[in-house]
């Protein structure tokens, strides 16, 4: 749950809110509200999302195999349904915790850092083109935490 909501609400628990209190939690509920529209949008155009994004990636390598590309783009995939779920609990560590962890190994073995950057570079051009900025800056800084994770992380042994 959003940790911040979490702690207003253990407040009150013990004493009604104040009004700045109550002030920082209509702003939350506010910020949830918007990203509830934002998971609708990424929900319901999802497959137009990921189209562009393989119609372009196709194009950039068009010498890679084609399975090395179809593989990346399912985790992203992935990772943006995941990023999604995140960005609606504010909590950055729901996305490492489910995801990252083990799909960062699986990237290294597959040596698809370059692929799995263009992706996301390609994902939030994508997503540029879907959504204004104010939505895009809930999500974008799950995707870019994933893509550090991935194509930046050291190789483990």
């Amino acid at each position: 749950m959003y940790p911040e909501l979490q702690t207003l609400i253990h407040e009150a628990e013990y004493n009604y809110l104040q009004k700045d209190d109550l002030e920082l939690f209509s702003e939350h509920i506010n910020n949830l509200q918007q990203k509830l529209e934002v998971y609708r949008l990424l929900r319901d155009q999802e497959i137009e999302i990921f189209q562009g994004v393989a119609d372009k990636l196709v194009a950039q390598f068009s010498d890679s195999q084609e399975k090395a590309l179809e593989t990346s783009l399912h985790h992203w995939l992935l990772i943006m349904r995941y990023a999604a779920m995140a960005m609606l609990l504010n909590n950055p560590e729901f996305l490492e915790r489910r995801l990252l962890e083990w799909l960062t190994d699986i990237v290294q073995v597959r040596e698809s850092q370059s692929i799995d950057s263009a992706v996301h570079s390609l994902l939030m051009t994508q997503l540029g083109k879907t959504m204004d900025s104010s939505e895009l800056n809930y999500l974008e800084p799950f995707l870019n935490q994933a893509k550090e994770y991935l194509v930046n992380a050291p190789v483990r042994a």
